[in-house]
């Protein structure tokens, strides 16, 4: 299976094939005004055919070399090695919000969606650190200690499903609780819990939650994958079809909307920093992170991909040597100058005196 580092470049592949015809008009046009300049006679012996399609060939050469260098950028990976890591970093946890309101499509695709996706990136950044996942409804679930092996806390992270959840809800206390248990108590510093929520709680216990994480030292950096308008909670059969939306027990469908306030306290009571889903990026994120106080981490082995883009950048770089060498056009207007001085009259009736 090929993961890949920066899958944003695999979408500029889509303009290639725009690219292509394009460079082909720009071909026939420049052929066209040429012809109008020398006359449709002397064209053929100015520009033969065979340099028309070597022409084609290096635009060919030159939209191929840049899907390769495309790919090369995107950072392809397969294959496994073993890797011994020794460094400096921190603890981890990512708390995953699973309840069924992370289904709301307020944030597109939905929430879940969105919020796995922008940790999947989070995840890559992180390589170097210890990192744990919790996911978490009405009850919270540790599901992977903290490792250095981030490829390993990532698949974790993809099989969190709000239908699999025991429990419904949302509670803020049982989630960080959780995430606690998964951290050294023995230390009191480098320690980061990335709450990941739609900013709604059903929990009664989240103020002494958070009092225990002052106390351990965790700064919780919430991020709030909602907005404050809402969306309905889509409820689907067991095809994945749209069924209905969630309704209360009066009937009226259930509108999921964030309510910041505790988000953001929970921030500055443990000294992180809140976010929102606009605007948010895992860069931003991850340089709140590299501000914590970082110790040392080794002794452990984990699994890596192996980075594959040497490969697609070598092919690139081939295909631009080679459409370069295919580039004629200096000298075909070198060729091309001495004629032009000339009128094309006199040119034939110099042909004619020669016989």
């Amino acid at each position: 299976m090929i993961r890949w580092g920066e899958p944003v470049y695999l979408w500029l592949m889509t303009a290639l094939p725009a690219l292509a015809v394009l460079l082909f008009l720009l071909a026939r046009v420049r052929r066209r005004r040429l012809a109008r300049l020398v006359g449709p006679r002397l064209l053929p012996r100015l520009v033969p055919d065979q340099l028309r399609w070597l022409e084609h060939l290096r635009n060919l050469l030159f939209v191929l070399a840049l899907g390769f260098l495309l790919l090369a950028a995107a950072r392809p990976k397969w294959g496994e090695e073993l890797q011994l890591y020794r460094g400096r970093g921190i603890d981890v946890v990512i708390a995953l919000d699973a309840s069924k309101s992370m289904r709301a499509e307020d944030v597109k695709p939905d929430r879940l969606a969105r919020a796995r996706a922008e940790l999947a990136v989070l995840l890559d950044d992180l390589r170097g650190n210890a990192v744990g996942i919790v996911a978490f409804a009405g009850e919270a679930l540790a599901l992977c200690p903290l490792t250095p092996d981030v490829d390993a806390a990532r698949l974790f992270l993809d099989i969190i499903d709000p239908d699999a959840m025991p429990v419904p809800g949302t509670d803020y206390g049982k989630a960080i609780d959780a995430a606690l248990g998964l951290f050294n108590p023995a230390e009191n510093t480098h320690k980061a819990l990335v709450f990941v929520t739609d900013g709604e709680d059903h929990g009664r216990n989240t103020a002494q939650a958070v009092q225990r994480a002052v106390d351990a030292g965790v700064l919780i950096f919430p991020v709030a994958f909602a907005t404050v308008e809402g969306a309905p909670i889509p409820v689907h059969d067991e095809r994945g079809n749209l069924k209905e939306y969630r309704r209360d027990r009066e009937g009226n469908i259930v509108i999921s909307r964030l309510d910041e306030r505790a988000l953001i306290a929970i921030a500055r009571q443990t000294g992180g920093r809140f976010f929102r889903v606009e605007g948010f990026s895992a860069a931003r994120l991850r340089a709140e992170l590299d501000r914590i106080r970082r110790k040392e981490i080794g002794g452990g082995t984990f699994t890596d991909h192996v980075e594959r883009f040497p490969v697609f950048l070598a092919v690139a770089l081939a295909l631009f040597v080679a459409a370069l060498a295919l580039n004629d056009r200096r000298g075909a207007w070198l060729k091309l100058k001495p004629r032009l001085r000339a009128k094309p009259g006199t040119e034939d009736r110099n042909e004619e005196t020669a016989s």
